[in-house]
């Protein structure tokens, strides 16, 4: 058993307090933080893998009365990236542009102003691998997986959620498929 790190977003936390105390009762292992816009619940949980623990900690968090809306996933920077992997951030910076590296280097997943571009860290963990470059995290890297799949999978059970009846069912089969 390994020990994973990870953050859930919830719905609006109407009592941080009174919530915190249910989870608490629930799980040992959260720790709930937000407002009446949301929430997040900080993890360090043990189990057999990262899935398992992330979707055994949604299991208790929605048992705790708090709707989970995502799984947080590790978003980086070319700096976290120099600082996972023990790289400098100017070699890293080389593998984004291709100029050094097997290229095909994961895109940004957003960017924040001209200047902060943010990587996937699953995507960015993959492609090290494949390359065969950096120091990696494993369990990290497994997190990062983990979290950005069940993430996919909260974002298409909210949809299904608010969908009409009529259309629900044929997105459902979509995301079956």
């Amino acid at each position: 058993m390994s020990t994973y790190w990870f953050e859930l977003e919830t719905g609006p936390v109407d009592d941080l307090e009174e919530a915190a105390e249910r989870l608490y009762s629930q799980c040992g292992d959260g720790q709930l933080s937000g407002d009446e816009h949301g929430g997040t619940v900080l993890f360090s949980r043990e189990a057999r893998n990262a899935i398992e623990a992330i979707l055994s900690a949604i299991d208790d968090t929605e048992r705790s009365g708090l709707p989970v809306i995502g799984a947080m996933e590790d978003l980086v920077t070319v700096d976290d990236i120099a600082e996972k992997t023990g790289r400098s951030a100017p070699a890293v910076g080389h593998w984004t542009t291709g100029e050094r590296g097997p290229g095909a280097f994961p895109a940004p997943t957003l960017h924040r102003g001209s200047r902060v571009k943010l990587y996937s860290w699953a995507q960015v963990s993959r492609w090290l691998a494949d390359a065969g470059l950096g120091r990696i995290d494993s369990v990290a890297a497994e997190v990062a997986a983990a979290a950005a799949d069940v993430d996919a999978l909260l974002r298409a059970r909210q949809v299904l959620r608010g969908a009409p009846s009529g259309r629900r069912e044929v997105l459902a089969k979509l995301v079956a498929a």
